[in-house]
């Protein structure tokens, strides 16, 4: 849940905003949004997420996002964890 709405996510970065807020860049493949989901693949779908503002989290598997940011991750200026980083991981099939 974000924002009172449920969300289907699939995490790429996560680090602090400019501001040292801890943010996390997101692909948005499903549940609700203010904005409307785009068709799946879209730059649109990017979203850049509060962490305080996550509840209920649960980790599912088999979805993902694509494997290229085609959106500015400006959102995050000191990334802790880039999934970008890691090309031979593939985490949505469990490895």
């Amino acid at each position: 849940m974000y924002n009172q709405r449920q969300r289907l996510l699939c995490p790429h970065r996560l680090g602090r905003s400019k501001q040292g807020q801890l943010r996390v860049l997101c692909y948005q493949y499903g549940g609700e949004s203010e904005s409307g989901l785009q068709p799946a693949g879209s730059a649109a779908n990017w979203r850049c997420i509060a962490i305080e503002k996550l509840s209920a989290v649960k980790l599912l598997e088999g979805h993902g996002a694509p494997r290229r940011i085609t959106r500015p991750a400006s959102c995050i200026a000191d990334a802790d964890i880039d999934a970008g980083n890691y090309p031979e991981r593939d985490p949505q099939n469990g490895h």
